[in-house]
Parts: C-alpha cells; sequence; structure tokens
C-alpha cells in the first residue's frame, strides 16, 4: 500500500494572521479525518523572515497534529538546527515524543537561507559547527533523562552533500536525503560499515513524483487554482539559485513553468490509480491542500477525492 502524507506550512501571499488562522484550522480538520480514511502522515517545515506565514516552529505544528490525532505519523523535515537551543529542542521533542507515544520523526539540517541566520542572531558560517554541538548535547540530555521512544525519539540527519552522510554516519543517525542522491546513500552506508553501525537512509525514489492534488478537471484546476501552486513555486525558488530540494524549481515564473517541471502536478482521482498501479516501487504519495492558501473548500475536494476515490481502489 502507497503511503499517503499531507504536506502543510500555513503559508499564503499576504501572510495575513487571519488568512494563516483559517489554513491552520483546515490543516487539523483535515489530517484528523484523513487519518480515518487511511493517510499515514503528515510533513511540516521550518522557515523564518519570510513574512508570509511560514511554519516557524516545526516541533509545535506537529505536536497540534499528534494531539488530534492517534495513529498519525509526523514528520519534521526539516528543523533548522542551527537556530535551536540544543536543551530546549531536546525537551521540546521528549514532551511530544511522550504525549505522542514516539509518533514523531525529526529530521535537523542546516537550512541554506543566511536572512533567517540573521533574523534570529546566529552566524551563518558556524552553521555546520552548531549542528554538530546541538546533535551531541541533544543525544546527551535524552540518554540523561529518558524518552518514550527507546533509546532516543527518532531523529534524521536531512541534507544532500557528503558531510550529511558523514555527520550521519558519525553519530549513528539515520540519514534524510533531499533528493534521489545514491552517491551519497551509498557513502553513508560505506561510512555506517566502517563503524559497525546499522544504515537506515530515507532517499526520495530516482523519479520524482512531486506535490500532486487532485482534481477531475486538471485544465481547468490549473487555470482557476493555479495562482496558489504558483505563488509557492515563484517564492520557494526565489530562495536559491540552486536546486535545494525535490520542490525547488529556481527561477521559475510562470504556470506553464511550473506545470512543465512536474514538481507540482494536478491528475485526476484515475490517473493517479493507473500511475500508481503502473509501477511496483510508487514512494511516498505526498499530497499539498493547502498550497499557496489554496482555498479551504478546494483542499478538501483534492483530499477527498483521495480517500473517496483513489485510495479504496487501491486496496
Amino acid at each position: 500500500m502507497t503511503t499517503t502524507v499531507l504536506r502543510f506550512n500555513f503559508a499564503s501571499p499576504q501572510g495575513d494572521p487571519r488568512t494563516q488562522s483559517r489554513l491552520l484550522g483546515t490543516a487539523l480538520e483535515l489530517a484528523q479525518w484523513g487519518e480515518s480514511r487511511g493517510i499515514a502522515a503528515v510533513s511540516v517545515d521550518e522557515h523564518h523572515a519570510t513574512g508570509h506565514g511560514w511554519s516557524s516552529n516545526p516541533i509545535l505544528a506537529a505536536s497540534m497534529f499528534l494531539a488530534r490525532t492517534s495513529k498519525l505519523i509526523a514528520g519534521v523535515d526539516c528543523a533548522l538546527g542551527p537556530l535551536w537551543h540544543p536543551v530546549r529542542m531536546a525537551e521540546d521533542i521528549a514532551l511530544v515524543d511522550n504525549m505522542s507515544r514516539g509518533r514523531l520523526f525529526t529530521t535537523v539540517g542546516l537550512g541554506y537561507r543566511e536572512c533567517e541566520y540573521d533574523a534570529l542572531g546566529v552566524d551563518f558560517s558556524r552553521r555546520g559547527r552548531l549542528l554538530d554541538d546541538l546533535i551531541t548535547r541533544m543525544l546527551a540530555v535524552w540518554d540523561e533523562n529518558g524518552t518514550w521512544t527507546r533509546p532516543h525519539p527518532m531523529l534524521f540527519v536531512g541534507g544532500g552533500v557528503p558531510a550529511t552522510a558523514r555527520r550521519a554516519a558519525r553519530f549513528g543517525l539515520p540519514l534524510s536525503l533531499v533528493d534521489h542522491l545514491p552517491d551519497v546513500a551509498d557513502h553513508y552506508r560505506e561510512l555506517c560499515a566502517e563503524k559497525g553501525v546499522a544504515p537506515f537512509v530515507m532517499m526520495p525514489g530516482e523519479i520524482n513524483r512531486g506535490m500532486i492534488y487532485l482534481h477531475e478537471d486538471p485544465d481547468k484546476a490549473w487555470a482557476e487554482l493555479g495562482e496558489h501552486i504558483l505563488w509557492e513555486a515563484v517564492t520557494y525558488g526565489g530562495w536559491s539559485a540552486e536546486s535545494r530540494s525535490l520542490m525547488h524549481i529556481p527561477g521559475v515564473q510562470t504556470i506553464e513553468e511550473v506545470r512543465a517541471s512536474g514538481k507540482y502536478r494536478i491528475l485526476t482521482p484515475d490517473e493517479l490509480i493507473a500511475e500508481i498501479r503502473g509501477t511496483d516501487q510508487y514512494g511516498p504519495l505526498v499530497m499539498h491542500p493547502l498550497v499557496g492558501g489554496m482555498p479551504v473548500d478546494a483542499a478538501w475536494q483534492s483530499v477527498q477525492l483521495l480517500t473517496d476515490t483513489v485510495l479504496p481502489a487501491l486496496t
């Protein structure tokens, strides 16, 4: 069975607090409703100084979803480790781990936006050392105090370069890659073998399935709702000239460019069913129902097409 994930970042073009409140409330309702119909996980991330209401505290956001559900996994993908105090992050994660009985999976990474470090008064040039110090201290805090999940809550090291593999292997932690990077994964496995550590890699598949939105008429949806997807793609793509993740489209400016990238896709239920049935290893099915402040009714329609049409057909 394909794993289904709902991604949320709560961002919208104006970043109005009332809009964000509506998006937050809808996200919680979608997760709670979706859990009872086969959705397995939610994913949240962290960004600062956006001006758009982007999720700034993924541990807190994950805890809201976990408090409203009983089986759902919440993935933090990822927390910007150097911007956190190590003891604070360790205690916050432990609290949520205890409350949810182990349903919080946290990835820590460096980030790449210098303005975020400036906003929080952290030296961008020291981010590698700061992340190492954070992981060292968190593991010590958990070891001293104990947690629900043993030996400690699920913690991944995230990124996409050989240094990421070295850091994960050095700490004996799982590796979470931002893209399909088999060379980096192999480097990590080799280092783990040298240390006698069992490797654990989360890596997107070779084919990028993108963020999926369901609609009975994709052309109509792109015409009527595509502006929301375009806004996020332009905003996110403008943060870096390099492709930083599966969802980065550097320099994108038009809906046609977004569609051509395949990173945001609008499909009919039948198209998605055929696509999943046509491959042995589809990978996670990630939906982004409130992308760019998508209208609430449209978000619900997309998720309901998944739970009421797609998932029953696959089981």
